[in-house]
C-alpha cells in the first residue's frame, strides 16, 4: 500500500523581488502604479510649505527688522528642556508630544520642516527624472534596517551630549526665557562663525553677501545630504525611517491612548495591498489591519494618508473608532502568522513584525554600519549640531556600499573557483 507524501503548503512571501502571478488569489500583489495627487495630499503639501514660510518670516522679522517676540521654534526645544529652559521651542516640543496621544505622529507628516524638505527633494528628483530614484520609487523599494533604533537613539544622544556636559559642569538651573535660543542658533553663520566654537577650524562670517552665501551654502549642503542623498540611496523619506533622532521620544507615546486616531479598516479589505505598496514609511498596512483588529499600530505611521489615497475601495479611514471586522477570508495571511520569521531566498530572515523590505546585509554588517555612522557623525558634530548628519549619512552609505561590494565580490570569487571543479 502506497503512503501519500506530505507536502508543505506554499507560503507567499513579501519580498523585494517582483512577484509572478502564478495563481489566482484574493491577495494578489499589484505592481504599484503612479497615484494622482489627491486633495488631502495637496493640503499636506500646503501645510509643509506654510511651515517653511513661517520659518522665513520669523528669520526676517528677527534678524532684519529686529522684531524679537520669541526665539527659535523647532526641535531645539529638546536640548532646552534637558537643561531646564522653558522657551518657545520647549513649549512647541511639549505640544508635539501631547498631540501624539490624540493624532499619533501626525506632526511628522504634516508639520515637521524636515519632512517638508524631504518631500521637496522627492519632487525635485522626480522632476529631474533621476533614473535610479524613479526605479526605487515606482516599486516603492524602501530600506528599513532592523537596527535603525540604535542609530536613532545614538543620534539623539550625540545631539544632547553638549547639554549633558553643560549640566554636569554647571548644574541644573531651570529658567524661563522665551527669546532663547535665537533663530539660526545651530546653523552656519551664528555668532559670526561658519562653524561651532568646538570645531577643529573656523571661518569668520562678516556681514557681506559673499559670506552670507557661504553660510547659506553650508546649510544647504547639510540639507542636501539629509534629503536628496538619503532619498536617492534608500528611497523616499529615508531620513525619517532611518535616522530621525526624535522618533525615540515619540514612539513610547504611541498606542497608549484610547482616543488616539489610527488608520482603520472601515470596510471589507480585498487584500490587493495597494495601501502597503503606497506607504512611504514601508509599513505593510494591509497586514496590519488584518492582524490588529483593523488598526495600523505600527509606530512608524506619520499620517501622510498615502494608504487611504491609494485604496480604490475606500477601506481605510483615520479614526479612533473600532475597525470593521474582516469577514472575507484572505488565505495567504492566514497561512503566515504575523510573528513568524521566514527565510528568504538569499538566506536572510524576513521579520514580518517590522517593515516590508530590508537591505540584503547580514546582521553583523548592518549593526556595524550603525556604529560607524555614530562615530563619524560624532566627529563631524564638533562643527555644529547639524553637522552630525552629513558625517553619519555619508559614512553610513559608504560603509554599507563597501559591504555589499565585498559580498558580491566574494560570491563571484566562489563561483569562479567552483566552476573548474564542476567542469573536471
Amino acid at each position: 500500500m502506497s503512503v501519500p507524501s506530505l507536502q508543505t503548503p506554499q507560503v507567499q512571501l513579501i519580498t523585494i523581488e517582483t512577484r509572478k502571478h502564478d495563481s489566482p488569489s484574493s491577495c494578489t500583489v499589484h505592481v504599484p502604479g503612479p497615484v494622482p495627487p489627491t486633495k488631502r495630499h495637496k493640503y499636506r503639501m500646503i501645510a509643509l510649505a506654510s511651515v517653511h514660510a513661517y520659518i522665513a518670516f520669523h528669520l526676517i522679522s528677527w534678524h532684519v527688522f529686529g522684531v524679537q517676540i520669541w526665539g527659535k521654534t523647532a526641535m531645539m526645544g529638546v536640548p532646552s528642556l534637558a537643561k531646564g529652559t522653558i522657551n518657545a521651542a520647549a513649549i512647541m516640543v511639549i505640544l508635539i508630544l501631547g498631540s501624539i496621544l490624540i493624532w499619533g505622529r501626525g506632526f511628522c507628516g504634516w508639520v515637521c520642516h524636515m519632512r517638508g524638505a524631504i518631500e521637496f527633494a522627492d519632487w525635485i528628483l522626480r522632476k529631474l527624472k533621476v533614473r535610479q530614484y524613479l526605479k526605487l520609487r515606482e516599486r516603492n523599494v524602501l530600506v528599513n534596517t532592523p537596527h535603525r533604533w540604535l542609530l536613532r537613539i545614538g543620534a539623539l544622544f550625540v545631539l544632547l551630549l553638549p547639554v549633558i556636559i553643560l549640566v554636569h559642569n554647571t548644574g541644573f538651573s531651570p529658567k524661563v526665557d522665551m527669546t532663547a535660543p535665537v533663530p539660526m542658533a545651530d546653523l552656519p553663520g551664528y555668532e559670526g562663525k561658519a562653524f561651532a566654537k568646538t570645531a577643529f577650524f573656523n571661518v569668520e562670517i562678516s556681514p557681506t553677501w559673499n559670506d552670507y552665501l557661504l553660510a547659506f551654502g553650508l546649510a544647504l549642503f547639510i540639507q542636501f545630504t539629509m534629503s536628496i542623498v538619503m532619498n536617492l540611496r534608500y528611497g523616499q523619506g529615508a531620513f525619517c525611517r532611518l535616522l530621525c533622532p526624535y522618533a525615540p521620544m515619540m514612539v513610547p507615546l504611541m498606542n497608549i491612548s484610547p482616543v488616539q486616531s489610527k488608520i482603520t479598516r472601515v470596510a471589507q479589505c480585498t487584500g490587493c495591498r495597494d495601501c502597503s505598496n503606497a506607504c512611504p514609511q514601508g509599513i505593510d498596512v494591509s497586514r496590519e489591519i488584518f492582524h490588529f483588529n483593523g488598526k495600523v499600530i505600527n509606530t512608524e505611521c506619520i499620517k501622510c494618508y498615502a494608504c487611504i489615497d491609494a485604496c480604490d475601495d475606500n477601506v481605510l479611514k483615520d479614526t479612533a473608532a473600532p475597525g470593521v471586522p474582516q469577514m472575507n477570508q484572505l488565505k495567504p495571511y492566514e497561512k503566515r502568522p504575523w510573528q513568524q520569521e521566514l527565510v528568504r531566498k538569499d538566506g536572510l530572515l524576513t521579520n514580518a513584525r517590522h517593515m516590508q523590505v530590508f537591505e540584503p546585509l547580514g546582521p553583523v554588517a548592518d549593526f556595524t554600519s550603525m556604529i560607524v555612522a555614530l562615530i563619524c557623525g560624532g566627529i563631524t558634530s564638533r562643527f555644529g549640531g547639524f553637522w552630525f548628519y552629513p558625517g553619519a549619512i555619508i559614512s553610513f552609505i559608504v560603509f554599507r556600499e563597501c559591504c555589499i561590494y565585498v559580498s558580491k565580490w566574494s560570491v563571484a570569487r566562489k563561483l569562479k573557483v567552483s566552476a573548474p571543479i564542476v567542469q573536471s
